[in-house]
């Protein structure tokens, strides 16, 4: 156990050392601050991301995961969005991009004779990728199902598709 002590001045001007006593486990409460900073340091990097805003609403917009494949004549972009409708998904293709926004808040209200139920849920995505070559955004088509949204862009200038080439290892 540490001690430490402390001069104290009393009311008639004498002065003492007084001992405090310092719990020898104090130093778990640095750790817990330790571990909180690194906590949100880690939320922030990898789900606030450089497009995550705060809403009007203070819910963070969240950054889906997208695939980008180059098919030769076409890119193929898919994003993975769980529990979005195709009612909610704002897509704009540009000659040079896609950007992909949905914003989804839904309630559900149950009263029953012997209970209560409320639930609210609110999900915003934003993703805004380049593509490496111009492609004709009046021609993009899209589909979503089962969550992952498929959109298909066709090239300007067409470029044959990459082949795999198999590498031994040694």
């Amino acid at each position: 156990m540490e001690r430490k002590s402390k001069e104290i001045q009393a009311q008639d001007g004498q002065t003492s050392l007084a001992r405090t006593t310092v719990s020898p486990f104090a130093w778990l409460d640095d750790m817990d601050r330790w571990f909180d900073n690194f906590r949100r340091s880690f939320e922030d990097r990898f789900w606030g991301g450089p497009l995550a805003q705060w809403t009007d609403s203070d819910l963070r917009v969240r950054e889906p995961l997208v695939d980008l494949i180059d098919k030769g004549s076409e890119f193929v972009v898919h994003a993975e969005l769980p529990g979005v409708s195709k009612e909610d998904v704002d897509l704009t293709v540009t000659a040079d991009a896609i950007e992909i926004h949905t914003e989804t808040n839904r309630s559900r209200k149950e009263n029953e004779k012997n209970y209560q139920y409320r639930e609210r849920t609110y999900q915003a995505l934003h993703r805004l990728l380049s593509f490496p070559e111009e492609v004709k955004a009046d021609l993009a088509s899209a589909t979503l199902k089962d969550g992952v949204l498929e959109v298909r862009v066709p090239k300007k200038e067409p470029t044959p598709e990459p082949k795999p080439v198999k590498v031994p290892v040694e």
